[in-house]
């Protein structure tokens, strides 16, 4: 946040021969830099995911934004969110209530995706066609459907970095090791980039998913 400081001078001149004085008025300290409001209690967003202008990001903090984006993709592509209760059938698919605090109905956690994903990629995700794991409102209740899957095999070590391409736009940089059918020997590379940019006053991914 810039800082200014506005100091004014005041002299009093004084006839006779008595020496000049001057007076200085105390620069104001800055005010506290404002942060957002917190998440639900699922997980707290950065401070840095929405601001009210763009500025360069440290590598840690898009890194750490992947780090995020990463856990809650994987809500839908590797673990449900935890759930509990009585299951109900709709469109031939079992769904169960979520049980988390702050998840109360399917906009409860379009909100929350809003804060890490485009409304773009977060409306893909909560369409019910696409995910491997989906949610509904039922009943006015958010369930889940779909079951827990296991990390591919196939995949070894991630290396991930981040690569700034404009003021407004960085692309994090995620490289695979592709194993043999020992599970161990690496027979290849797999590279996926996903765009971390600055839309409608915040940080976001417009496009991410799973490598592994």
């Amino acid at each position: 946040m810039r800082r200014m400081m506005v100091t004014m001078l005041f002299a009093l001149l004084l006839t006779g021969c008595a020496a000049p004085s001057r007076e200085a008025s105390a620069a104001s300290p800055p005010s506290p830099a404002v942060r957002s409001a917190p998440a639900p209690e699922a997980e707290n967003m950065s401070s840095s995911m929405v601001e009210s202008a763009a500025r360069p990001m440290p590598e840690e903090e898009v890194l750490a934004a992947y780090e995020r984006a990463e856990r809650i993709y994987g809500w839908f592509d590797l673990a449900p969110l935890p759930s509990s209760g009585q299951p109900v059938t709709m469109n031939s698919r079992t769904y169960y209530p979520v049980d988390m605090k702050g998840f109360e109905d399917l906009e409860d956690l379009r909100t929350y995706l809003r804060g890490l994903f485009s409304q773009e990629l977060a409306d893909r995700l909560l369409d019910g066609k696409t995910a491997r794991i989906q949610y509904q409102d039922v009943n006015g209740v958010l369930c889940v459907s779909g079951e827990e899957r296991e990390r591919s095999a196939e995949k070894g070590q991630i290396r991930v970095e981040s690569e700034q391409l404009e003021e407004t736009l960085y692309s994090v940089n995620v490289m695979v090791e592709l194993l043999g059918e020992d599970g161990e020997t690496v027979v290849g590379l797999e590279s996926w980039s996903f765009p971390y940019a600055y839309v409608n006053d915040r940080w976001v991914f417009t496009d991410f998913r799973l490598v592994y």
